[in-house]
């Protein structure tokens, strides 16, 4: 093959993987799709050698190999692009998909008996496909040289010290998109009183009007992991490029530095997000999986999105074979609802240690996708599964968000209720608890104005010295600053609370909201 310079089909077949690979990057670990590139690859190789041997023409075979890796991975899209232009019943596949077919059988027709001088356009091929293929390796480049390079927080110089006697654990818990009681009152219908009121009868604080810094999961936690305002903790913000620098300031927080020098151990846990799993901890627990990246025990989240581009969209959507021989191939749902209960149930588990404990949970939920009905019985949605956990794949009416957010919410309630119960009741000290909504939901319902749905969130504290320097207005920022001066000695000064708020795909364009926010 490389005698003949037909190497298109291969850059080819490596483009779609790379494509979805680079625009999900902010939220995955490349090695998630290392196994669909390989299959892709060595599929297109096979099949070049193959049809070069039948036809006795490497260039002619290389063209068709080319167009059939191109015809594959590009039915979903078309599918999924045509339904969004023309509306849902005039696409179906039982119209595209013979439309389809004619279209391909042409073309491979007009290659193999019309095509002149095929060699002729190998040349131009190769060139368009390494033109092609530039674009997602770039952008991948690009992320990793800016994950490697990013700035670590600098150590701030409060000194902490520890407590007389036993030291108390300390659990970070963020429930994803969990938002503030009056918000879910007028969106959700849902009176949250009795959840709240389990809170304050063990001692928690509820801060009644809380709400968040940023309205975007990496900024949340980076702000509140790190003590300040995400422009305050990296030099040159307005020209990085994606959210590497995040999840860096995640993974290396000054929280976790500064419990770590006072001899905790670190306790994280499998969120399914790459940038909040923080898998150099102490301890740190998966949901069971084989392998999460490259799911061994069936396809991971990556591998099920790009089947909905691909011509696998056909058995997929018809519940015909695909899912019968590749495990989890219709929906990776299942894993999403594992790594969930996983958390619960470790939260109900942890082990007896000899040091102090700095535990840190991300549990994507409430926030969709609605995998849980309120009994916590399995609920799996109609549309592939998509790893930014929004409902862009299905368009489910207003109603459908807000009937699934709700049943979520209900969920998660009750598997708090069990976890904080047992957490207290084993505890040798009172621990210190921090139970929050990185942000608000999205239900986009017109009940409440957008930026008061999506600021508005839970944020609640168990701290052994009862309510002292807590306020009902107090954000996240300060969550571990107040923790820190009235636990551990420090004295940082209390920041003005701001709400900033930025659009996902810039999300360092701030508008401060702060004013725009009501108070329950």
């Amino acid at each position: 093959m490389i005698r003949h310079r037909v190497f298109h089909p291969l850059l080819l077949a490596a483009y779609p993987v790379l494509a979805l690979l680079a625009h999900n990057i902010d939220w995955l670990r490349s090695i998630s799709g290392l196994r669909a590139l390989l299959i892709s690859l060595v599929g297109a190789w096979f099949l070049l050698i193959l049809l070069a041997r039948v036809l006795r023409d490497w260039d002619r075979a290389g063209i068709l190999v080319s167009l059939l890796v191109i015809l594959f991975y590009s039915y979903g899209q078309l599918y999924d692009s045509l339904r969004h232009a023309l509306g849902l019943d005039l696409i179906r596949h039982r119209y595209l998909a013979p439309l389809y077919l004619a279209a391909a059988i042409a073309l491979i027709w007009w290659i193999v008996k019309r095509l002149r001088r095929p060699e002729s356009a190998t040349n131009v091929l190769n060139v368009m496909a390494l033109v092609v293929l530039a674009f997602p390796l770039f952008s991948l480049a690009q992320w990793t040289y800016s994950d490697l390079t990013a700035e670590r927080p600098a150590a701030q110089a409060a000194v902490l010290k520890l407590p007389p006697g036993q030291p108390p654990d300390v659990y970070f818990l963020v429930v994803d998109g969990y938002a503030r009681q009056d918000t879910l009152l007028k969106v959700f219908d849902l009176d949250n009183t009795p959840f709240l009121t389990f809170l304050r009868d063990r001692g928690f604080y509820v801060a009644d009007a809380a709400r968040s810094n940023y309205g975007q999961t990496g900024l949340s936690f980076s702000s509140s992991l790190n003590m300040n305002y995400v422009d305050q903790l990296v030099s040159d913000l307005p020209h990085t490029a994606g959210r590497g620098v995040l999840w860096n300031l995640i993974k290396h927080s000054e929280v976790r530095r500064q419990l770590e020098s006072l001899g905790y151990e670190t306790v994280a846990f499998s969120s399914g997000l790459a940038g909040t799993e923080i898998t150099d901890a102490d301890t740190y627990y998966t949901a069971g999986g084989v392998d999460e990246d490259l799911g061994l025990v069936g396809i991971n989240p990556f591998e099920g999105m790009l089947i909905q581009t691909t011509l696998l969209r056909l058995p997929q959507d018809g519940v015909v074979a695909l899912p019968r021989f590749v495990p989890g191939a219709r929906f990776p749902y299942e894993v999403h609802r594992n790594r969930i209960r996983s958390i619960f149930a470790h939260l109900k588990d942890l082990p007896e240690s000899d040091k102090p404990k700095f535990v840190f949970a991300h549990i994507v939920a409430p926030h969709p996708p609605f995998v849980f009905a309120a009994d916590g019985s399995p609920v799996t949605p109609t549309v592939p599964f998509t790893l930014r956990f929004t409902f862009d794949a299905g368009d489910p009416t207003q109603s459908d968000y807000v009937k699934g957010y709700r049943d979520q919410v209900l969920f998660v309630n009750d598997q708090l209720e069990e976890a904080i119960r047992t957490i207290l009741a084993h505890s040798k000290v009172p621990p210190v608890i921090v139970l929050m909504g990185d942000h608000g939901p999205d239900s986009n319902s017109g009940r409440v104005n957008y930026v008061q749905e999506r600021m508005t969130n839970l944020l609640a504290y168990h701290l052994p010295t009862g309510s002292e320097g807590l306020y009902p207005s107090v954000t996240p920022v300060n969550s571990f600053r107040i923790i820190f001066n009235e636990i551990f000695g420090g004295q940082y000064p209390i920041l003005e609370d701001r709400v900033m708020y930025s659009e996902y795909d810039t999300p360092y364009d701030f508008q401060d909201v702060t004013d725009s926010i009501d108070p329950p």
